[in-house]
């Protein structure tokens, strides 16, 4: 498991929503933010904003120190966490500017719910 306090040089933003630690990939709770390859599913709810602008949204959000609270494993293995930076709570950031839609099944325990106004969405 990666530590919990890092400082913003360490990491790499993939998305708007997951970040690459130590090689490690990292999922915002609570989330969905655009692929930057994938495209949207017929079927599925699409988050209505360009990937590259919820890219460089979290990429410029991202103040040191950064501290990263795991809560759990996704499907694919990922961790799933909680992620500080500057004392803002990076999904909070991303829902507030738009860049991500809120998924309450993502949401384990509703601790965004809880702690983020746009969540209640």
């Amino acid at each position: 498991m990666i530590g919990t306090l890092l400082w913003a040089s360490a990491l790499t933003v993939l998305d708007g929503g997951t970040l690459r630690v130590n090689g490690e990939h990292i999922r915002l709770l609570g989330i969905e933010a655009p692929d930057i390859k994938a495209a949207c599913r017929k079927r599925g709810t699409c988050v209505p904003v360009d990937p590259r602008q919820s890219k460089e949204s979290l990429k410029h959000a991202l103040r040191d120190p950064i501290t990263i609270v795991p809560v759990a494993r996704d499907t694919s293995g990922r961790t799933v966490a909680i992620i500080y930076a500057g004392g803002l709570n990076m999904s909070c950031e991303q829902l507030r500017k738009g860049m991500a839609i809120y998924r309450p099944a993502w949401d384990s325990g509703r601790r965004l719910a809880k702690e983020c106004r746009f969540a209640r969405r």
